[in-house]
């Protein structure tokens, strides 16, 4: 096996090569946050003595066990130890022409995920000149929970949203070391799917995170869904009322409890019916996600907005319905009730959610002016459709990777053809700002009366409205977003 160093502010590390890409697993941005540092913000990482090995990937953060035991989450070591991130850089580096740097955040529902899923391993980014960085973050109860003694304790003020700090954490020591593996800090490029797509989000609102990028690919997922914002003061009341049923009234009680305790019945947010999630502080997120972002407070960087073709996401069906359909102020009978109330909520679902990417695209390039490009992945190879994740292993030409939504779809030529393609734009991106290079077709900025790229066997621009119910949920949701929008005085 070749190895090779690489000198950080902390101290030098060993990484392995494999052909011609520098990897080194493991690496920490941040101390473990246990014990007394358990629900508090990362603390900077502490410097070593000697060469620490950077061979292996770091145990996954803390998180109930997926029911279905073949899932490979199943099978991974998890510990509050989780603050590591993990680099893939091309071998032969030349820090006289340091290398982009994309960063790569995991979807999950801010309740599951890891680092180093082996879909997005970053192998062929190294080959195309793109270092990737995959960062581990506190989820679920570790990375949200909220609690009133928190505010006292911390230097400004914060409470919650440790994993967004995390990951702002991992942003800032990549600034300080990224140079050290041949990267070029001055273009780091974030990305994410699902609820990695809304982390990246939440850090271009974040105003602690300014700064520490310069441009985004988002995936499938989005801030402008208002009841996933929780209050502060809801977040702390339920923050009591769980300390409570773990016969505990302060943080420090709770501290002091191993976390297989806590998971003995599930996810421990359970026993009160509730979930750990994004809350609006007033610090490290001053106000709501949405509104900040459609108020023109948000870092003004290029940006690629995506969803998939057939997603959806929901919760019981006729409140989701009722929800929605009031909010936006749409017709009854929009879809067919052949499906009962369950397929009529996950059209709705899947329409509504691509109907926010559209009007955020939409308004930051035509109010804003900010430079943005719209996609739509579009490859059906199964009845699922093009589902929820599915274009994630395209992106990292990581197709014969193993999923974690189970088998391996019937992959044939066109989808290695449409990996290469997709990797090219993205690697593009995140060299230049523009997905846009020799060999590709044109993919126009997001502009009034231009479309989307469209993904699939032949991809192609295309227009806005995708399926007839688009022509009155797309102009309803950009309506209700703008009724949102709050110019900064």
């Amino acid at each position: 096996m070749e190895y090779k160093q690489a000198t950080t502010a902390q101290g030098t590390l060993l990484g392995e090569v494999r052909e011609d890409v520098a990897i080194f697993r493991g690496v920490p941005y941040a101390q473990p946050p246990v014990g007394a540092l358990r629900w508090r913000g990362p603390q900077p990482a502490l410097p070593w003595k000697g060469v620490r090995p950077a061979l292996t990937f770091p145990a996954c953060p803390v998180q109930t066990t997926p029911p279905v035991p073949e899932h490979p989450m199943a099978r991974h070591f998890m510990s509050e130890d989780c603050l590591y991130l993990n680099v893939w850089a091309p071998a032969d580096a030349d820090p006289a022409h340091p290398c982009p740097v994309l960063v790569w955040f995991y979807g999950g529902a801010l309740q599951a995920g890891t680092s180093d899923d082996p879909i997005t391993d970053g192998e062929a980014y190294a080959k195309m000149g793109v270092i990737l960085v995959t960062v581990n973050y506190r989820v679920g109860f570790f990375g949200f929970f909220v609690h009133p003694d928190m505010k006292g304790e911390d230097p400004n003020g914060w409470a919650g949203n440790f994993g967004y700090r995390d990951q702002a954490a991992a942003l800032a020591w990549i600034q300080e070391n990224i140079a050290a593996f041949g990267g070029d800090p001055n273009r780091v490029t974030v990305s994410g799917q699902s609820a990695g797509s809304g982390s990246c989000c939440a850090l271009m609102v974040a105003p602690s995170a300014k700064g520490l990028f310069h441009g985004a690919i988002c995936h499938s997922g989005d801030i402008f869904q208002p009841e996933r914002d929780t209050p502060l003061a809801d977040a702390e009341a339920w923050g009591v009322e769980l300390a409570e049923a773990f016969g505990c009234k302060r943080l420090d009680e709770l501290r002091s409890i191993p976390f297989p305790a806590f998971y003995r019945e599930g996810d421990p947010m359970r026993r009160i019916g509730r979930v750990c999630a994004t809350v609006i502080d007033g610090g490290f997120l001053p106000g709501p996600l949405g509104e900040r972002m459609l108020s023109g407070e948000a870092m003004r960087i290029p940006v690629i907005i995506g969803t998939n073709f057939d997603e959806g996401s929901r919760w019981a069906a006729e409140p989701y319905i009722r929800a929605v359909t009031e909010r936006l102020g749409l017709p009854d009978g929009l879809y067919a009730m052949d499906k009962g109330l369950d397929g009529y909520a996950t059209e709705l679902a899947r329409d509504y959610w691509y109907a926010r990417h559209l009007a955020w695209a939409k308004i930051r390039s035509g109010d804003f002016g900010l430079p943005t490009w719209q996609y739509v992945f579009s490859r059906r190879l199964t009845e699922a459709g093009a589902f929820h994740g599915m274009e994630m292993p395209y992106t990292f030409q990581t197709l014969d990777a193993e999923p974690w939504y189970g088998r391996r779809l019937p992959y044939g030529e066109a989808d290695y053809a449409l990996s290469r393609l997709m990797s090219r734009y993205w690697a593009n991106f995140v060299k230049t700002g523009n997905p846009n290079g020799e060999g590709l077709p044109e993919w126009t900025a997001k502009a009034p009366g231009v479309g989307h790229m469209r993904f699939d066997a032949e991809s192609s621009m295309r227009e806005d409205v995708t399926r007839p119910a688009d022509a009155v949920v797309g102009p309803a949701t950009e309506r209700w977003m703008r009724t949102r929008m709050t110019p900064k005085a």
